[in-house]
């Protein structure tokens, strides 16, 4: 899987004398704040993840109807379609991992809830179901949904749920004591995980572990079509702040169509500062290369801190109940 990028030439052009196009600088000058108001309310819109979020689960749902077990996991063209049981084996073998890496790092944790944030077809979820009493995952895709309910051997500790809010109020705070999140966030851009990682760790609880992964910048043609070069006499005369404005209307307009999966990613400073700004704390990162790409990658480890109860006597560290 790769991501796509966006080259703009410069073209080569004479001296522009803006002096000379005062009136259309004026003009400007009067429109531009509306021009602003209105990218406002959409950029508002946008990075609350409205038009992102419809376009993420139509993309996932159509590959959910055409294919789910390889849209999930893929494999080269070559390679005949997922066995069901081999398939769901691999969640098995990766949920393993996860709790050999929780006993390393995290021999306390609670095993009462997990919550598994873009399930799929419920490949980690049911194998989480070995582990902890009551599992829950969440997808924006309704035929991936689908499909894990009807996977679902154990419908009593096991749920599955659509989710396309660029939240998780659904939740209340402090619900999991696990979190878990593969191949996943690396989908869904860079926005929107900049909302959902103060989410996942909203719903954990005090002492609750958070693991995901995700690959460091990938290119992103938003940027590079809102920074590309001004061509023509005319925009060249206006200001670049209704240049921009303009761009962040046209955008979704002109963006092409996604071709199967997008890849997206974040730097890991980024990461951390999100994770640290929701009140959690870095356990461990370890490089993760699973996304595919040539970008490297990495996993994270994120710990709640636990609950702090305050006595006459002193301060005592609790875990929550």
């Amino acid at each position: 899987m790769a991501s796509t990028s966006y080259a703009y030439p410069v073209p080569s052009a004479a001296p522009f004398d803006v002096d000379g196009h005062r009136p259309l600088q004026r003009l400007a000058g009067a429109v531009g704040p509306l021009v602003d108001a209105a990218a406002t309310l959409a950029g508002t819109t946008w990075s609350e993840g409205t038009t992102a979020l419809a376009r993420l689960g139509y993309q996932w749902n159509t590959l959910g109807e055409r294919d789910a077990l390889g849209a999930v996991l893929t494999r080269s063209a070559a390679a005949p379609g997922w066995d069901v049981s081999d398939f769901f084996e691999t969640g098995r073998a990766d949920v393993d991992r996860l709790m050999a890496g929780i006993g390393n790092r995290a021999p306390g944790l609670a095993t009462r809830r997990a919550l598994d944030f873009g399930c799929g077809v419920g490949r980690l979820t049911l194998a989480l179901t070995d582990h902890f009493v009551e599992v829950h995952g969440v997808d924006v895709a309704a035929s991936m949904v689908a499909r894990a309910q009807q996977q679902n051997h154990v419908p009593g500790r096991c749920r599955f749920e659509v989710n396309r809010h660029p939240h998780l109020r659904r939740f209340q705070a402090g619900t999991f004591d696990l979190v878990y999140s593969r191949l996943v966030l690396q989908h869904i851009p860079a926005e929107l995980v900049r909302r959902y990682i103060p989410e996942l760790v909203r719903v954990l609880a005090p002492g609750g572990l958070l693991v995901f992964q995700l690959p460091t910048v990938i290119s992103d043609p938003r940027r590079s079509f809102h920074d590309a070069p001004v061509h023509g006499r005319v925009k060249r005369a206006l200001p670049k702040r209704m240049v921009r404005a303009y761009r962040t209307l046209k955008y979704p307009l002109c963006r092409p169509p996604a071709r199967g999966m997008e890849m997206f990613g974040m730097a890991r400073a980024t990461v951390v500062g999100l994770v640290g700004g929701a009140g959690a704390r870095m356990l461990a990162t370890t490089p993760d290369a699973s996304h595919g790409t040539s970008e490297p990658g990495f996993e994270y480890w994120v710990m709640r801190p636990a609950a702090v109860q305050r006595h006459r006597t002193g301060v005592r560290v609790t875990r929550a109940s």
